[in-house]
Parts: C-alpha cells; sequence; structure tokens
C-alpha cells in the first residue's frame, strides 16, 4: 500500500515527501528527547528520587515519568510526580539535566495535578530570575607567592 503513495501523487491528499531535511531534523529532535529522558532517569536513581520494588522477577526501580520534552530555547520538559514527592524534591534531578544540557539552573513551574513543567535556564535567563545579591569583595582572593609568608605551604591551584 505505501508504494501508492511514493508512485502517485493525489491533489487533495497531503505530500508525503517531507525531505531529507525534515527526517533528519526529526530524529534530531528525538535522540535529544531521548538523552533527556535517559539523563532524567540516572539522576532520578543517583539522587534516591525513586520507588524500589521487589517482585519475584527481580527489583523494579521507577521514577517520575517525563512527558513532553522540547528542544527550546530554553529548554523545557515535562514529569510527573510521583505519589508522595513534592516539586522540591525534583529540583536536585533537573538541575543535574540542566548541567549536562549546558544550562545554569531551572525554573520549576506546577501545571496541573501532578504534573510539572521545567524549563532549563541558562545564564542571563538564571540572572534574572534569581535575585542575587552584588558582593563587594571577592570570596576567595587568589594566592600569589608575594602574599604568601615565609615558610608556608605552596598551592598550586
Amino acid at each position: 500500500m505505501s508504494w501508492i503513495f511514493r508512485t502517485a501523487s493525489f491533489p487533495l491528499m497531503p505530500s508525503f515527501r517531507g525531505g531529507a531535511e525534515s527526517r533528519r531534523r526529526e530524529a534530531i529532535a528525538r535522540a535529544f528527547e531521548a538523552d533527556v529522558r535517559r539523563e532524567f532517569r540516572a539522576a532520578a536513581e543517583f539522587l534516591g528520587v525513586r520507588t524500589k520494588t521487589h517482585v519475584a522477577a527481580g527489583v523494579t526501580i521507577t521514577t517520575p515519568r517525563i512527558g513532553g520534552v522540547e528542544m527550546g530555547p530554553p529548554v523545557t520538559f515535562t514529569v510527573e510526580l510521583m505519589p508522595g514527592l513534592v516539586p522540591s524534591d525534583l529540583i536536585a534531578p533537573a538541575r543535574r539535566v540542566a548541567e549536562a544540557l549546558g544550562g545554569r539552573d531551572v525554573r520549576i513551574e506546577s501545571i496541573a495535578g501532578r504534573w510539572l513543567r521545567v524549563v532549563v535556564l541558562d545564564e542571563i535567563e538564571s540572572a534574572r530570575s534569581t535575585a542575587r545579591r552584588i558582593r563587594s569583595r571577592p570570596l576567595a582572593t587568589p594566592c600569589t607567592p608575594d602574599s604568601a609568608p615565609e615558610g608556608a605551604p605552596h598551592s598550586f591551584r
């Protein structure tokens, strides 16, 4: 049946020839979505945001489910909370995903019911979304050979 659509074109039907470029973009989007899902699951398992069920066949590990992923900018994905979790439980795994994607921070928004939207913020959006206090002096001062006292151990940082 598929050979009919490849060989004949009907004026009232849409074209099924999307082109190589659209197929390539779709493959990239699917691979990106799979990477985000894999990264979030690994982060949730590592940080203990999971349930572990012992069954006859072994152990089943369940993590919060990811709904949809949008490539952005900004990159956003939806997460369904598991029973007993609160939105703040997902901050640590979401931050790990953000670091893997090159983002600086995350913003978690409630959508409806148990579903949340996680927005990966880049450097500029992160500075806008969080109020940061500007310090008059740096937290750490670099150690130079001239400022070190005599006999002090040398730091190679």
